[in-house]
């Protein structure tokens, strides 16, 4: 046995078992394996035998602690042997794909992603609680939206029979199941459906809305029961495809439906999911922690035992260790050469140019080299370069592409002069020896090759090397050079979670081709009309794998429909539910491993010289204009000298300008030389800084600015000056230029110019006129929400708009004048939103005055109106913090945005350079359907197709394409959103060249293009933009102190209020009645079963809501009605017993307060919605939402699990700053509604675009922006308003409307959707999420070190009982009645003598013990805090004094401790009993050899 185990733990066992399995797994990627794969399958299971049988003669199988079945992975290893023989013997589909194991084994086989998924498996215990939490707001929301919209989408427009009396019921219930009498739109698959409510999706003339047929996409989506919402629900929080589902459901039941929708998303989405990183961050966190903890203590360990060698190192006299630390002086300098004895004889002789150390050109040349402006040009050459690349586009003209081509062969020669020029002056080794050097010679080397190979064929690829010039700019550049960095520490250091991910990937992959492979083979007619197999499918590996790689990108919906198609549901939503959950975790894992191993501090550095030489070199060039401009004549600019202390002179002369002339501020910035360290450059930065500060702050002009920075900027109510003579109206300068706007030097004027302005102010700084203002801006906003394109038809209306607009108008100049007569003008215009109020109000008088006097030139002002909502961001405190904030950090999230966009360029060139011009099409015009290949094989044969009159061919291309830089961005913002990215895909994989039709997967393995992009261009910059936000808004709380993010002063004393209640327990005590039937009943009601019985009930109401159906049959709905009956009875018999028992004290809890309002509504959903449908118009769809409050009493649930509670705690506490934030985003939801609405308002319909999502209406146009927050469709609406001519008719009436046309505006489209969608990305996603990570973090850690104040009370109280004098000690002895005596958590039961004891308190002279350190020992084991005592201790003091200020903490001197005196009397005991043993033995007798006193005598 001793053979094996060297055997099973050597390095070759583990590599050839590895091998073996990466073989096997790709085997496993062959759909259709040949006959010969049988004995490559016998021979991995034989290895699979003999590896089992070599661990267990090793290890052995099952007696022992670390036997061969003690190992949890050993048994996958006996599934795959098992199941390979099973397969052997039973012919069957479900257990051949169990074959697939193997491929698990790759875990077990790499140690790193082993602990990787061992990781993975603690963070998902913790997220228990959140589970279920999601899992009861998902079922809740799935129940309500079953009893709203069951039955609702299969409402169809169904062509009205020409004899419908002719029609029995079969013959028409068969007539209108049919499809082909339903409505289909041109090139949809889906027929229309609609709905009768006037908010509904219309028919068109000759079709009525009926409910027919099956549900849309397979009949899968649907509310017709619980599962099916349930999946629709499920659907919305991952937001795959939702807007969809959006629009399916609002054409059926009405636009009023939306408010759910937004429940939906706003609480099943945001919040969930922002709960869950929540949840996750911080497993992650403790991890981080607990690993840095081992590796402390480690090290530790290991300085104990080099302490341990120097002990002995003194007692042998021996020099090992000395030995040992030349050993490793030695080893570092060897690591520092070449290590092989010829590697360093090459550099010696080669690479070190000893024989030119002193030549003097070699010298200057390095001065040359080294130089700021050196670098300063080479910088600029990497700029240019980089503009040149992406000037290409398509078509270019000859010239231009020749100019491109000289612009490209100067730069190569320039960087390659580079590299010989910084190889000459520091040498070969030298210059290798730095990284960016040899990536620069790379380049350069790569650059040089492909212009001597440019004319062969098939090596043009090399042309893209130039791209990677890009990368250089992180030498200078410390955002981007952190966003390279994070990408090189994920692919390092944290390899095994990406390969955790890729075997994942790989596993699902093998999985569902060989579980679905053949279905989709066998019933590909049930998906495709042609019978051939689409773009998404499982027949095949690559296939597999793009449908797993496409589910973790967050897109499985469309896919899951196909797949239960053709193979069956259960099987599909198994795996599919499988492959979110673990892929989607998996997923959030890596991106929060990133974010907390990697934070963005640790990345964000650069090349200290290369910044320092930009920063020389620009402050060199700033010098000589302000140089220049010192000798201009006329200048009385007259600056002396400046010397330091020791009287040097520090102005060097500067481009031959005398030491006088130059400016103050020049001096300060460029008496440094290059040769000065870094920190020099740093001290005067600071210096300057710090100066210019100190001018800053003595300037009035920057009082507003400074109240901005700080989140206090004053809108409408100004701060009065200290004087009482208001501000003055102009500036310094002004008053210099024209003495007469001075009024204090005409003394006659002065009074009433004063009393005039006192009167100003006095009028804007009253509440009144702040509130009278506000509601003009609202009246104004709504005026301008009810200008749609109706508005033309409702003259009256449009009438009493134009005269509102002027009143506006009137009212916003008149507040302007009195806030320039109250402030003056100076502070009204450094006021940053009296700038904006400016801006309205000029925009406001330019549409006037074009409405007035009709001057055409003006009426685009008209247009510009719609920023007058943004005037309510400043009047109300919550907006305000929210864009105060976003201001302060937009210079820093602009610098990483524009990081993360240079990152984006590079794919941005590669992708122009791979399918610029690829993307045209020969297509019919009518029917959008692309030829075939076989018809047209390129533009020639389409161009004679439309030559032969065949008036519906063109040849066009896609709106979204990379024929130039500018286009290519948009592309890739749609890829990385993940919109409208699988059409630009499918036009990659069937290009195939210039002015070619494309053809089917011509070019399919241009796939890996974005797929590349998506892992580095979205995965990567995302993670690398929030953690740059979450860091700088960190920073920004740290700043602001007592006040969190984005909350105001008041927000915050709400939230620490909401913070302090969630900490205390209600006190309420309530007496029992003397009453003796009362007495009963409060007895009853009191008892905890009592909850738990009526708890029950309530889950059992929710789950008799989820059985119902559509079209559930009349006994089912008799069963329901009246098990709803006798619920509600009761809870109803519950209401009565509880206030017949408490009385009035009933209403004192918030709980029963609750209970009963939903009694009150159980019956009236009970009897009144009957009543109204009998008697009048209602539908009981209409009344279904009182009814819907019976699910509200599941959250009873919540007062038992503690951790569900919690969460719920978290997202209370994040309440304001979410509604500060949703409050932000509505204003801004708003503006670009109404701005929409003016642009697009006469789009043409189709795609997208139709009568529920356009933006004719303010409500139609809320809803699309709604559906773009999540990042849902934008693509698509996009594309409809980027039509242009032929697509749309420019000169085509509307009806009502003298506007002319129906086309897009595409430039217009693209800066409004593309700047809408990252404000959402930015506000709606990254903001909730940092806000509720925050808000979590801070109840974690609050939890942890803390004690609840109930606790805390408890504690004293008892205390107090045992200490009635207010010592702050008692006895030790009296510790364990005290510890018993207190309540949970902090109660330690008798018998507790020996939990006491190991507490380790502290003893006071008498044997006394101090109350702080019980309370701190007792809270430190409640909590399981190990470390940082001295700190829990400090709070803990702070309490106890805050408690009783009067009683000073008295301090003390410990003589021992409870665990000391504890072992002192143990060893006492030892003693005596071993004195006395060795006493009975001795031969002579105690009391004679003692003394008087008993004492032995010193003689015997």
């Amino acid at each position: 046995m001793c053979l094996f185990v060297p055997s099973q733990n050597s390095t070759f066992f583990h590599a050839f078992i590895l091998l073996t399995v990466l073989t096997n797994c790709v085997f496993m990627t062959i759909a259709e394996p040949p006959e010969w794969s049988k004995f490559a399958k016998s021979t991995f299971i034989a290895i699979y035998v003999f590896e089992v049988l070599v661990k267990v003669a090793a290890r052995g199988f099952c007696v022992g602690q670390f036997t061969y079945i003690s190992d949890l992975w050993n048994w996958l290893d006996l599934m795959i042997i098992s199941t390979a023989y099973l397969t052997e013997m039973v012919q069957s589909r479900i257990v051949s794909n169990l074959q697939v194991l193997p491929a698990l084994k790759l875990i077990s086989a790499i140690p790193d992603v082993k602990k990787a998924l061992g990781a993975l498996g603690k963070t998902a215990k913790k997220m228990t609680h959140v589970i279920v939490l999601s899992l009861v707001c998902l079922s809740v929301l799935a129940t309500l939206g079953l009893h709203n919209f069951m039955g609702r989408l299969q409402q169809k427009c169904v062509m009205v029979p020409l004899i419908n009396s002719t029609l029995g019921f079969p013959r028409y219930q068969e007539y209108i199941d049919d499809p082909g009498n339903h409505y289909y739109r041109p090139g949809q698959k889906e027929a229309l459906l609609c709905g009768n409510r006037s908010d509904a999706g219309m028919c068109p003339e000759g079709y009525k809305c009926l409910k027919a047929g099956q549900n849309p996409n397979y009949g899968f989506t649907n509310y017709d029961s619980f599962g099916w919402a349930f999946l629709a629900q499920f659907r919305m929080m991952t937001q795959d495809f939702w807007e969809d589902l959006l629009h399916l459901t609002l054409r059926s039941a009405g636009q009023g439906y939306t408010i759910s929708f937004l429940v939906d998303i706003v609480l099943g989405s945001f919040c969930l999911c922002s709960l869950i990183v929540a949840v996750v961050a911080r497993a992650f966190v403790e991890q981080n922690q607990a690993e840095m903890a081992e590796a402390k203590r480690k090290s530790k360990e290991y300085a104990l035992v080099v302490e341990m060698l120097k002990d002995q190192e003194k007692v042998d006299g021996s020099s090992c260790l000395t030995e040992k630390q030349n050993l490793s002086a030695a080893a570092c300098e060897d690591e520092q050469r070449p290590r092989s004895p010829c590697c360093r004889s090459f550099a010696d002789i080669f690479l070190k140019w000893t024989c030119c150390n002193r030549c003097r050109a070699q010298q200057r040349l390095c001065r040359f080299v080294t130089d700021p402006f050196f670098d300063l040009v080479i910088v600029a050459c990497i700029v240019l370069n980089i503009i040149f690349m992406a000037m290409e586009h398509f078509p270019m003209t000859q010239e231009f592409e020749e100019l491109l081509s000289i612009a490209g062969m100067v730069f190569t020669a320039i960087f390659a002069v580079e590299v010989v020029l910084k190889l000459l002056a520091m040498g070969p080794y030298l210059f290798f020896r730095v990284g960016w050097n040899v990536f620069d010679t790379i380049i350069a080397a790569v650059t040089v090759l492909e212009l001597g190979l440019a004319n062969i064929s098939g090596l043009s690829i090399l042309r893209l090397f130039c791209v990677m010039r890009v990368f250089r700019l992180a030498r200078w550049w410390p955002n981007f050079n952190a966003l390279l960095k994070l990408i090189g520490s994920s692919l390092g250091v944290l390899r095994n979670f990406t390969l955790l991910l890729a075997i994942i990937t790989f596993t699902f992959s093998v999985f569902g081709m060989q579980l679905f492979g053949q279905e989709y083979k066998e019933n590909v007619c049930l998906i495709s009309k042609d019978c051939s197999l689409p773009r998404w499918h499982m027949a095949d590996f690559f296939h597999a794998f793009l449908v797993t790689f496409r589910i973790l990108c967050g897109e499985w919906i469309e896919t899951m429909w196909d797949c239960m198609e053709v193979a069956g549901q259960r099987g599909c939503l198994i795996f599919y539910l499988f492959a979110v959950v673990i892929g989607k975790l998996a997923v959030l894992s890596l991106f929060l491993a990133l974010l907390i191993k990697f934070p963005y501090g640790a990345h964000r550095t650069a090349s200290a010289e290369g910044q320092n030489n930009l920063r020389i070199a620009l402050n060199r060039i700033r010098g000589a204009f302000i140089g220049i401009k010192s000798r201009v004549p006329g200048r009385t600019d007259k600056k002396t000298e400046r010397k330091d202390q020791s009287g040097i002179n520090l102005n060097p002369p500067v481009l031959g300008l005398k030491s006088d002339e130059v400016n103050q501020e020049f001096l300060a910035l460029t008496f440094v030389n290059s040769e000065e360290s870094e920190s020099e450059v740093k001290d005067l930065d600071s210096h300057q800084t710090s100066k210019g500060a100190s001018q800053a702050s003595g300037n009035q002009d920057s009082e507003e600015e400074k109240d901005f920075k700080n989140g206090e900027l004053l809108v409408g109510a100004h701060k009065r000056d200290d004087q009482d003579t208001p501000a003055k109206c102009f500036c310094d300068q002004c008053y210099r230029c024209c003495p007469i706007l001075n009024m204090d030097s005409c003394p006659s004027g002065l009074r009433t110019w004063l009393n005039l302005r006192h009167a100003c102010v006095s009028a804007v700084e009253h509440k009144y006129f702040e509130a009278f203002i506000t509601f003009v801006i609202l009246l104004s906003s709504v005026a301008l929400a009810v200008e749609d394109i109706h508005l033309e038809k409702r003259w009256l209306l449009k009438t009493i708009l134009v005269y509102a607009d002027q009143v506006f108008t009137f009212v916003f100049v008149l507040e302007m004048l009195l806030r320039w007569f109250a402030g003056g003008l100076k502070k009204y215009f450094t006021n940053h939103w009296c700038r904006l109020d400016f801006l309205v109000v000029l925009i406001s008088l330019l549409s006037s005055t074009a409405t007035i006097l009709g001057i055409p030139q003006l009426e685009a002002f008209k247009s510009l109106r719609t920023v007058r909502p943004l005037r309510l961001l400043s009047r109300f405190d919550g907006a305000k913090v929210v864009v105060t904030t976003l201001f302060a950090a937009f210079p820093f999230i602009l610098d990483v945005l524009l990081a993360c966009l240079t990152l984006w360029l590079i794919f941005g060139i590669v992708g122009v350079n791979l399918f610029g011009g690829k993307f045209f099409s020969c297509i019919n015009a009518t029917s959008q359907d692309m030829s075939r290949t076989e018809d047209v094989n390129n533009k020639t044969d389409c161009n004679f197709l439309i030559e032969e009159n065949f008036t519906e061919v063109r040849w066009k291309n896609s709106p979204v394409n990379f024929d130039n830089v500018g286009i290519a961005y948009l592309s890739l913002l749609q890829v990385a959103t993940f919109k409208g990215w699988l059409d630009i895909m499918y036009s990659a994989m069937d290009s195939k060249s210039v002015d070619s039709q494309p053809e089917y997967e011509a070019n399919a393995y241009m796939i890996i293009y974005f797929i590349i992009f998506i892992i580095f261009g979205s995965f990567f910059t995302f993670n690398f933009l929030i953690g740059a936000v979450f860091e700088h808004l960190k920073q920004h709380k740290a700043k602001l102190g007592a006040i969190g993010l984005f909350m105001t002063e008041e927000q915050m004393k709400l939230y620490n209020s909401l913070k302090t209640l969630s900490c205390k327990k209600p006190r309420v005590t309530i007496p029992r009645p003397q009453n003796k039937i009362r007495g009963l009943l409060f007895d009853l009601v009191t008892k905890d079963a009592f909850d738990i019985f009526f708890m029950v009930f309530a889950c059992v109401q929710v789950v008799v809501m989820m059985v119902e159906t559509w079209n559930q049959s009349a006994e089912k709905d008799f069963i329901l009605h009246w098990i709803h009956f006798a619920i509600i009875i009761l809870f109803t018999a519950e209401f009565v017993l509880k206030v017949t028992a408490l009385g009035g004290h009933y209403f004192a809890f918030g709980w029963n307060i609750f209970d009963f309002v939903l009694v009150i509504l159980f019956i009236l959903g009970l009897f009144l919605s009957d009543l109204l449908e009998k008697y009048f118009t209602f539908s009981p769809a209409d009344f279904s939402v009182i009814r819907l409050t019976r699910v509200c009493r599941i959250l009873h649930l919540f007062r038992v699990v503690k951790g569900a509670r919690r969460l719920l705690r978290v997202l209370m506490r994040s309440l304001p700053a979410l509604l500060n934030i949703g409050l932000f985003h509505f204003v801004i939801m708003f503006t670009f509604s109404v701005f929409g609405m003016k642009y697009f308002a006469y789009v043409k319909k189709g795609g997208m675009i139709d009568d529920i999502f356009n933006f004719e209406t303010f409500g139609s146009s809320i809803i699309c922006l709604f559906a773009i927050t999540t990042t849902a469709g934008w693509d698509g609406l996009l594309h409809n308003t980027m039509q242009k001519p032929p697509d749309c008719d420019p000169y085509m009436e509307n009806a009502g409307s003298p506007v002319r046309g129906d086309c897009g505006r595409p430039a217009v489209a693209i800066v409004f959707f593309t700047s809408y969608v990252i404000l959402s990305v930015l506000v709606a996603i990254i903001m909730y999420i940092v806000v509720i990570l925050e808000n979590f973090n801070m109840a974690a850690e609050g939890s942890a070190d803390e004690l609840r104040e109930a606790d805390f009370e408890m504690f004293c109280k008892t205390w107090e009982k045992f200490d009635p004098k207010g010592s702050h000690f008692i006895h030790s002895s009296q510790l364990s009645d005290f510890c018993d005596d207190l309540k949970e958590p902090l109660r330690i039961a008798k018998p507790n003598t020996i939990k006491v004891i190991s507490m380790d308190l502290p003893l006071a002279a008498g044997d006394k013990v101090h109350c702080l350190d019980v309370l701190v020992a007792l809270t430190a084991q409640v909590r399981g805090i190990s470390g940082e005592m001295d700190k829990l201790k400090a709070r803990m003091e702070e309490r106890l004094k805050a408690r009783s200020p009067s009683k000073a903490m008295e301090s003390y001197q410990p003589i021992s401790s409870t665990l000391k005196r504890k072992r002192e009397d143990v060893a006492a005991a030892v003693i005596q009993r071993a004195y006395r043993k060795h006493a009975g033995q001795s031969p002579v007798k105690v009391g004679e050899a003692a003394g008087p006193d008993g004492i032995p005598q010193d003689g015997d």
